[in-house]
Formats: structure tokens, sequence, C-alpha cells
């Protein structure tokens, strides 16, 4: 059974409090995105029609990160044990399409055309979900771009405010070889999305890796080291008599 669940805004988010390069805001800097993730995908298009019922899609699960093995997907209390006791939290993915600005922050048609923009997964936690969530609710995220402002890049600072419209919707409205891009790099994206929050991995696997033995006990190499030292002691004890 997967430990992800996907989910939209209302709908299945109760308990939300090729590798592409993730989206990662620089402070002093103002983004111009559109949430890329939508119904429709799996068949080559994205279902941006300005209804309540339709949302942006978005996937999550509960992770912790462990040293020397990386994000984790939580899967019950021996996993927090392993984390050293640490409570897993809540990452959220989704999609979105980092459209390029000019100096005065303006879009940047000329690139836009020659397609140089990036599409990114786009890794947040709890708190940015429920910040964007009643963005969606009064400017529909298929028919309004959000504008985003970083004041700190370490700790991913970021206001949000809608656009008075979607970049995204108007290049699907005139369709072509720009449009087919679109839908194929997020489809690219789409398919990796799980592995951007993190790896499911067994028990086993986080001990092997973390002991360089298969089941080896996480433990169990400073238990040694400890053991050697009371021998050492001991010896030490017996030489003095």
């Amino acid at each position: 059974m997967s430990s992800f669940q996907e989910f939209s805004f209302g709908e299945g988010d109760e308990n939300v409090g090729t590798r592409t390069k993730r989206f990662k805001a620089e402070a002093g800097r103002t983004y111009r995105a559109s949430l890329a993730w939508w119904s429709g995908i799996e068949d080559g298009d994205l279902d941006l029609t300005e209804d309540p019922d339709n949302k942006p899609r978005f996937i999550g699960a509960q992770r912790n990160y462990i040293k020397d093995v990386g994000y984790v997907i939580n899967r019950g209390p021996e996993f927090t044990k392993l984390a050293g006791g640490e409570p897993p939290r809540m990452a959220i993915a989704t999609i979105l399409i980092n459209w390029p600005m000019d100096s005065k922050g303006n879009l940047d048609k000329a690139a836009i055309a020659a397609g140089d923009f990036q599409v990114h997964p786009w890794v947040i936690g709890q708190d940015k979900y429920k910040t964007i969530e009643p963005i969606h609710k009064e400017f529909h995220f298929g028919t309004h771009d959000l504008k985003m402002m970083c004041s700190d890049t370490q700790f991913q600072k970021i206001t949000f405010s809608p656009c008075k419209d979607s970049l995204l919707a108007a290049i699907k409205e005139k369709g072509g070889k720009l449009w087919k891009k679109i839908v194929a790099d997020v489809q690219q994206v789409a398919a990796n999305i799980q592995n951007e929050i993190g790896r499911e991995m067994t028990l086993d696997q986080i001990r092997e890796k973390l002991t360089g033995s298969p089941g080896g006990n996480p433990a169990a190499p400073a238990m040694a080291m400890a053991t050697e030292e009371i021998d050492s002691l001991v010896d030490n004890l017996l030489e003095d008599e």
C-alpha cells in the first residue's frame, strides 16, 4: 500500500497540516508562476476550466530526514525511531511553471516564445499549502497565475498574491508547439513527482544504508566501540594491580 496520498483543496487534505530541478525562490526576487498539474494530463491535456470543482493537483506524504540516507517516507513508529525519534512532517508536492521575467519585473515575452521557461516540481509544507488555498478560491489558478516575492532563500519565506490572468491559459488557447512542449514537460515531472518528496524504503534498507551491511543494526557500530573501550579500561586496571 502506497504511503502517498493525492488530494486538492478541500478534498482529501484534512490531515495536511529524469529528475527535474525543484523550484527554489531566491531572496529579493519576484516570480510569476502557473500551477500546472491538472486533471487531463494523462491524456495529454490540462483542464484549466474555472470551476470550483476543478482544482490543481497535489501529492503528499509524511517524511523524515535521516542523515546519510536522505528524505524517507515514514510508515510507522519504527521509521520514527530510525530518524532519532523526530516526528515526521507532511511534505506536499505539485508542479509549477516559472515564467521568465525581464529586469523590470515584467514577463519576458521573447524568452517565453522561445520556450525559455522552467517546469519545476514544487515541494512545500503545510503552511504554504494553507496560504495559497484561499487565493485559489477567490482567484482560480486555472485562470490566474501566482506572484511570489521571496524575502529569505534559506527558509523560503515567500509572499503570495494572484495575477490578473494566467499565461498558461493564454498559451493553451493559442495551442501550437509551445503548448505541446508545456504538456510534455508537465507529464515528465508528474511521472517522477513522488520521488521529489522522499524515498519509499523498508526498515532493513534504511538500516543497511546506515550501517553498510544487510540487516545491520544502526546502533551496532557505537556499541562495538563502547565495548572495545571498556575492555581496554579493564586491561589497564589489571595491569596496575
